[in-house]
């Protein structure tokens, strides 16, 4: 039993791809909160709150760009059938 279907034009490729990607952009931008937010804090002696606050955005840019990720998907997935 196959749970991908195997297909001539790479389509399981590229969703996976897709797919894959978003770990490392969720991680991306969830870092780059904590080290933009540290260095604020730092540089403005907020400490801890400019850093909550990046990590904070850098989640919800992280679930708005999976949103996307899963629109795209199923919007193609529709136009296909």
């Amino acid at each position: 039993m196959h749970l991908i279907k195997k297909d001539k034009d790479g389509e399981t490729y590229r969703v996976m791809g897709l797919v894959g990607s978003f770990g490392f952009t969720a991680a991306g931008a969830v870092a780059g909160g904590y080290f933009i937010g540290s260095y604020l804090d730092k540089k403005l002696n907020t400490s801890p709150w400019l850093m909550l606050l990046f990590i904070m955005l850098g989640i919800i840019g992280s679930f708005i760009e999976f949103f996307r990720a899963v629109k795209t998907l199923f919007g193609e997935n529709k136009n296909k059938q």
